[in-house]
């Protein structure tokens, strides 16, 4: 057999533009192996490539299998691939996508093992999230104890990782979100939340060394223009959605955009301490594989806590 069901953009728009299709099985290239999918994690960027934002930055050629963040198993290895061996688990970000499909060939260098204490659906809540916000929180230099951070979208799937990672590392951290989510971001060990929809930030947030901001450009509230006046001389905001902050820092502060890297290694770290108990990760809903779109439009819609993961081995 040598096709398998993904799901391919045919064009861009709404959601009718995915279809699961019949697509060839992705052959392992020289270094590459080929994992067969197990569970996946659904993102924002899924359905930003589908209504075409990111066309002009991202030139696909369709139909185009969709899909970032999976975990699975290494069930073909590509000449001189060596690292993994058939039946290991692993995950990563895709960096070409393909992940929503049931097997995708992948750099083996980017890969990393899942701990056997992690179930596929905990493994899956990891590798976009947990790299972006451990590499926003270090973007502008080590977190220092004492250091005051502010992280706007703390009770969103990046930020609540950030929010712990902050506070392993010994900083006062404060959130924002909303009401309903203030005992959830406590719960992840922020010192303080302000709620977004009825207090401003400004008015209680001050002297703060560094600005996580995980607010999508033209939702609820600009927080990036307004967040410089919240820093201290020298202080920096790292923004996970607004490139033009590393053109328009005043003077004095300093601004961020890192572009998140498949890290193998930092993965590794990571999902050792989720297996460990010294992280948390919430999972707000499970779908079957027929049920990816579904999952895609729970998304885009927002309003949920937690990760959307869909289970590839469950139709």
């Amino acid at each position: 057999m040598n096709t398998q069901k993904a799901y391919r953009l045919h064009g861009y728009g709404g959601p009718e533009q995915i279809r699961l299709d019949d697509a060839p099985i992705p052959s392992p290239a020289r270094g590459e192996v080929l994992v067969a999918v197990s569970a996946v994690g659904i993102n924002p960027f899924d359905w930003k490539i589908r209504e075409g934002y990111v066309r002009d930055v991202m030139p696909l050629q369709l139909p185009a299998t969709l899909g970032v963040d999976f975990v699975g198993d290494v069930v073909r290895l590509g000449e001189a691939a060596s690292r993994f061996a058939i039946g290991d688990r692993v995950m990563t970000m895709s960096t070409r996508l393909g992940a929503y499909a049931e097997t995708i060939a992948v750099d083996e260098m980017i890969l990393a093992r899942v701990p056997e204490a992690l179930s596929d659906i905990d493994a899956a809540t990891l590798p976009i999230p947990a790299l972006t916000a451990w590499q926003d929180l270090h973007a502008a230099g080590e977190v220092q104890s004492g250091m005051r951070i502010l992280i706007h979208g703390a009770s969103g799937t990046v930020g609540a990782f950030a929010v712990q990672f902050a506070k392993a590392a010994g900083a006062y951290v404060i959130g924002t979100a909303s009401a309903k989510n203030r005992d959830y971001v406590l719960g992840l060990g922020a010192d303080a939340v302000i709620d977004y929809h009825t207090e401003r930030f400004e008015d209680h947030a001050r002297d703060i060394d560094l600005v996580l901001d995980f607010v999508l450009i033209g939702g609820v509230m600009d927080t990036t223009s307004r967040s410089w006046g919240v820093l201290k001389p020298g202080g920096a905001i790292v923004s996970a959605s607004d490139p033009a902050i590393l053109g328009n820092a005043p003077d004095g502060l300093r601004g961020y955009f890192p572009v998140i890297e498949a890290d193998a290694h930092q993965l590794e770290m990571i999902a050792g301490l989720l297996a460990s108990g010294r992280l948390t990760s919430k999972v707000a809903r499970v779908f079957g594989r027929n049920e990816l779109l579904k999952a895609m439009d729970i998304n885009q819609g927002g309003d949920t806590t937690g990760r959307l993961i869909v289970d590839f081995k469950r139709s």
